[in-house]
């Protein structure tokens, strides 16, 4: 059956049917009405009642039995018949086997059962594409193992409001799991009209618990910005001494890292040193309850750290967004510099690639260019001016330079930011086919 959609009276769009690509194919049902889909998530810190807590422990150890089951089969019979097993085909022949023989499994959700079996087959698919390792076999005593994902169907997730209480309705939770509304929202901002919830992932970390909102919109379709001038391009480089130089053609801006990287990472260092002093069993996963508060502290340190540069990622990407139309970025292999045990820790602790993702969002909401320039350009070494490459600024010690051919000073940062610029107009005229006035 096709996808269809339907225009309520209330002005609300109604899906039907199934696809194997939903987001393109709705944008496509979409397009006569001028609407579009904007897929976003919210995370909601949750409060759980202690039966809640309990009810999420239960449904994550099932999602890592299954998930572990299905990894193994799959390794199994291609290893013996040189054939890979499907999501569909597991869910029929083997999955009621598995629920007969450990009938716990019937008493959680088993969307989160379904999704556990779909996240391993996106893993093999991320591995044979390239962009991450082979699966593994998920643990409680790791992050990754203390997690599930349930779909919505039939209004089984809701965000509701009850005596001005916030919660979350969950499949096989009795009673709605208490939220905190992020600084400033309302529900209406985080629901507004013509938006649903797809999913929601439920995490724990320690003793707190959050709860992951998908959420499906149906907006106004983006117009594409016209009338870009120079001064609307904005172009960054990113470094390591200073988080990032940024600027258009007429300002330039230097943002240092922020002073919480090196306080945190002591603070870490030395909460972690206490923690490997204390008793705890590796064979058995037990430790001192000394071990457990040395834990919580490590757990607390490390969370802090990471609000931190998400709250500093948000407020700098936002900054930047609202000042441009298009924004010039270089195509980072993030990767593989974190090959380079010198500075593999530096480039971690200030999270390049989640800032430039929320730039981009960012700038591309608002109908803007996000444009990423070659990875190979060396946009410091080359002369903005004539073009003349100097092979010396290739050492990162090298801050400024003088052009041997055409005489111009550089500032090696300001060089890389002009020579962007460059690029994303070259891209907007050449690929894009925007004009651009000087």
């Amino acid at each position: 059956m096709a996808m269809e959609v339907t225009k309520l009276d209330t002005g609300e769009f109604v899906f039907s049917g199934r696809s194997f690509k939903p987001t393109e194919d709705k944008n496509t049902l979409l397009e006569p009405f001028g609407k579009q889909l904007l897929n976003y998530g919210i995370v909601l810190f949750a409060i759980p009642t202690e039966a809640q807590a309990e009810k999420f422990r239960q449904t994550m150890g099932c999602a890592r039995v299954v998930r572990n089951d299905f990894l193994d089969k799959r390794i199994a019979i291609y290893r013996n018949e040189e054939k890979t097993l499907s999501v569909s085909e597991y869910k029929s022949t083997y999955l009621h086997k598995l629920k007969d023989e450990k009938t716990y499994l019937r008493e959680v959700d088993k969307f989160a059962l379904e999704a556990a079996v779909e996240a391993v087959d996106d893993a093999y698919r991320n591995f044979f594409e390239g962009r991450a390792k082979f699966p593994k076999f998920v643990s409680k005593y790791k992050p990754n193992g203390n997690a599930y994902t349930t779909k919505e169907t039939n209004g089984n997730i809701e965000l509701i409001k009850k005596n001005g209480v916030v919660g979350v309705k969950l499949p096989k939770i009795k009673s709605p799991v208490r939220v905190i509304l992020p600084a400033g929202k309302t529900m209406q901002d985080i629901l507004p009209f013509n938006a649903r919830i797809t999913s929601a992932v439920i995490k724990q970390d320690g003793k707190r618990y959050t709860i992951s909102l998908k959420i499906e919109a149906v907006i106004d379709k983006i117009a594409q910005l016209a009338d870009i001038k120079y001064g609307d391009v904005v172009a960054i480089d990113m470094g390591i001494k200073d988080f990032c130089h940024y600027g258009s053609n007429k300002t330039k801006h230097t943002v240092p890292n922020p002073r919480w990287i090196k306080l945190h990472e002591k603070r870490l260092r030395r909460f972690q040193q206490a923690l490997s002093r204390k008793k705890y069993n590796q064979k058995t996963h037990e430790g001192s309850n000394n071990y457990y508060k040395a834990l919580d502290k490590v757990r607390k340190e490390q969370r802090k750290t990471k609000n931190q540069r998400k709250d500093f990622h948000h407020k700098l990407s936002r900054k930047i967004a609202d000042s441009c139309k298009v924004f010039v970025c270089e195509d980072l292999n993030i990767k593989g510099m974190m090959k380079n045990r010198h500075l593999s820790k530096a480039i971690a602790s200030v999270g390049w690639g989640q800032f430039l993702n929320f730039v981009e969002y960012k700038v591309e909401r608002k109908g803007g260019y996000f444009i990423k320039a070659d990875r190979w350009f060396p946009s410091s070494q080359t002369c903005h001016c004539c073009g003349y490459k100097n092979a010396l600024v290739k050492n990162a010690s090298v801050r400024e330079w003088t052009c041997p051919e055409c005489g111009t000073f550089h500032d090696r940062d300001d060089n890389a930011v002009d020579n962007l610029i460059k690029i994303g107009i070259d891209t907007l005229r050449t690929e894009r086919k925007v004009s651009v006035a000087a």
